[in-house]
């Protein structure tokens, strides 16, 4: 994303606003290569004394700013405001987890509405490889959850994760792009369905001739009184 990306409304849906997300994100960014970078490289111990010394420096003039608490309207906004318009970015708040372009322990994503779904293209750094060359479960795991919850932005429901069955059909890839989409299948009363799929990506866009790496059931419920 560009600065003009980020401040401009027609083309990012951001639910809670963040007066420095460019500059923040820019920083988590630089961050999130720090951490791929230290795990998939091996430097001197001079070297890592010196990065651990700027790390610890730096985290100490972060830590005398005051603390930013989560935002107590945070919930009331997501589901009240108007929802993404169609092919907009939509960034719940900026330093999500996983999914937060402020967020310097996420991953590189890029989520958008398509219709009433919800698509995301997605690169896992070297940080989330578990066997080699693959992503760890738990952080695709982690990600599907957070792209279902994106969901409920676009359909404007306040539904809350009950269950997740994720159907690991093949390896997700470090360092390549994959994307992730979701939709509501169906509800009965409080009770919605969603599935997901993990696409691999072909061209720049999702493969949708191959089957998918993985596909997934959420069920998400909407709590009493908080129905649209």
């Amino acid at each position: 994303m560009t600065k003009d990306d980020h401040d401009s409304t027609p083309d990012v849906h951001l639910v809670y606003p963040d007066s420095q997300l460019f500059q923040r994100s820019r920083s988590a960014k630089a961050l999130r290569r720090l951490g791929n970078a230290f795990v998939r490289h091996r430097v001197s111990d001079a070297e890592l004394e010196a990065i651990a010394q700027w790390a610890d420096t730096a985290a100490s003039d972060l830590e005398r700013s005051d603390p930013v608490a989560r935002p107590s309207d945070y919930f009331e906004r997501r589901y009240s405001d108007p929802q993404p318009g169609d092919g907009a970015e939509v960034i719940a708040f900026s330093d999500r987890t996983f999914s937060g372009p402020a967020n310097p322990m996420g991953v590189e994503v890029e989520l958008r509405r398509v219709g009433d779904r919800v698509r995301s293209k997605v690169i896992f750094g070297a940080a989330f490889e578990s066997a080699p060359g693959r992503v760890h479960g738990g952080a695709v795991s982690a990600l599907i959850d957070d792209t279902m919850g994106y969901l409920m932005v676009v359909i404007g429901e306040a539904a809350y994760t009950a269950r997740l069955e994720v159907d690991y059909r093949g390896g997700v890839p470090v360092d390549h792009p994959v994307w992730f989409e979701a939709w509501e299948a169906s509800r009965e009363g409080r009770k919605l369905k969603v599935e997901l799929n993990v696409r691999q990506d072909r061209d720049g866009v999702p493969d949708e001739v191959a089957d998918p790496l993985i596909t997934a059931e959420g069920l998400f419920i909407i709590p009493t009184g908080e129905s649209s």
